[in-house]
């Protein structure tokens, strides 16, 4: 049999490039084995993206770390590359101590070939000392991305990011000054992230006129945060430990707000359609509400969370464009919320009820009016934390049922035609769970999942 042709080393240079860029790191490595095209490309200083991570150079078989070629690979690739070709994006991952003017010197070069994206995750191994972040960062005018991770951040002179539009702020050492200072640094910014920074108690945000996503998340010595962001379309809010006021002035581009336990009262919620005119999708997670009115005639999508400690909680919703609703709770208030819901558009609902045992005659006239006004719902799931499963309350149902004669309106009996439950991996029909052991001694947190199907006309 004749041997086969080398194909690949009549491909254009830039094409071999491109194919490189898509390799894991320690495949480009492997690479110069390949063909005599392949090492003509010196891999790692040709490439516009290059990514490290200590895990992509431990040996599959002794699992010890090979620092030096760790070390050897990013030297051949920042340091010694060319300096005709710049670099798109740099990404160091790294949990290695006692390196840190490596470091610097790697940080250097990709400045000097005008890096564009730049992603640091600097975690020292054996010390308690953060990774300090050099100046020159501050001042790299061709950055358009930046992230940083497991850093300490300390502005000590001028900032100049004037291209800079995304900005990821994660467990870095600052106070609240620096922060400040190096958004209102960045007016062109338009992605903010900023996670788990624990020394910040009051977050501004403001003079930020291109800013359309916002993620603040975990931080959780943060007491107050204020938002004033004219453009911003996207707000994530996950509360920390302490409970937390937030302030956000009106905007009329906000289209997703996403808040996990914030410090808010009924009247912000009551407000949302005015000040959030164009609010197409809301999510709550909420432990301290106990009166919840949502107001609002874009809305789309609503998401509710609630605790064990908002069992009583009053709810209220009129939003008559909206198409899912999600709730997870331990009891939900379904008769008044019902009452007062428009579900005209209502298409996917999904209700989460974590402990059925302590309130099941709640649940099932609750179930009922929910499906009286839901008639136009074309997915209802019901997710049920239980010891012991709804299938018979639906089985056992009449044939003929005799529940609604005097009603214009009929009951969720006369439309059921038949039930089936989901298990692991295959749709059981019920007459098949009879038989079964009870869900509760099989598996204590199993979730149960209904489908319903249902008759277009009345028996």
């Amino acid at each position: 049999m004749a041997e086969e042709q080398d194909r690949i080393s009549y491909l254009p240079d830039d094409i071999l490039i491109r194919i490189l860029s898509l390799l894991p790191t320690k495949e480009i490595a492997r690479t110069s084995l390949l063909s005599k095209a392949w090492r003509k490309l010196s891999p790692f200083s040709s490439l516009s993206v290059l990514m490290f991570q200590s895990p992509d150079f431990f040996h599959s078989r002794r699992k010890s770390f090979d620092v030096s070629s760790f070390i050897n690979a990013i030297d051949s690739s920042l340091r010694l590359r060319q300096k005709d070709v710049n670099l798109v994006r740099l990404r160091l991952r790294l949990h290695l101590d006692d390196i840190k003017s490596l470091i610097d010197s790697w940080i250097d070069a990709a400045l000097e070939r005008k890096v564009k994206e730049l992603d640091l995750y600097l975690q020292p191994r054996f010390v308690a000392e953060p990774y300090d972040l050099p100046a020159k960062i501050f001042s790299a005018t061709t950055i358009t991305v930046l992230s940083l991770e497991q850093c300490r951040l300390e502005i000590c002179g001028d900032i100049d990011l004037p291209a800079l539009r995304k900005l990821c702020l994660r467990q870095i050492q600052c106070d609240e000054q620096a922060i400040r200072q190096l958004i209102s640094s960045c007016p062109l910014i338009e992605d903010l992230n900023i996670a788990s920074c624990g020394g910040l108690q009051k977050l501004h945000v403001s003079g930020l006129a291109n800013l359309h996503r916002l993620q603040v998340i975990c931080c959780y010595n943060l007491r107050r945060i204020e938002i004033d962001a004219p453009s911003l379309q996207h707000l994530v809010y996950h509360c920390g430990r302490l409970p937390c006021d937030m302030v956000l002035t009106p905007c009329e581009f906000l289209r997703e707000l996403i808040l996990l336990d914030p410090l808010i009262t009924n009247d912000f919620l009551q407000n949302l359609d005015s000040g959030f005119p164009n609010l197409e999708r809301l999510e709550i997670d909420s432990t301290r509400l106990q009166r919840i009115e949502i107001s609002h005639h874009q809305l789309k999508r609503l998401e509710l969370r609630l605790t064990e400690w908002q069992r009583e909680a009053k709810l209220k919703i009129d939003a008559p464009n909206l198409q899912s609703f999600t709730y997870s709770g331990y009891r939900m208030p379904l008769t008044s919320t019902i009452s007062s819901m428009n579900t005209s558009s209502l298409r996917e609902a999904e209700i989460h009820f974590r402990n059925y045992n302590d309130y099941s005659h709640f649940f099932i006239p609750q179930l009922k009016k929910f499906f009286e006004k839901s008639k136009n719902c074309q997915v209802i799931n019901l997710l049920i934390k239980s010891k012991e499963v709804l299938y018979n309350k639906f089985r056992n149902k009449e044939e003929n049922p005799k529940c609604c004669t005097s009603c214009p309106t009929k009951c969720w009996r006369h439309y059921l035609e038949d039930v089936q439950i989901d298990g692991d991996e295959s749709i059981l029909e019920i007459d098949q769970i009879i038989a079964m052991p009870k869900l509760s001694q099989k598996s204590t947190n199993r979730n149960v999942r209904f489908r319903l199907k249902w008759r277009s006309q009345l028996l």
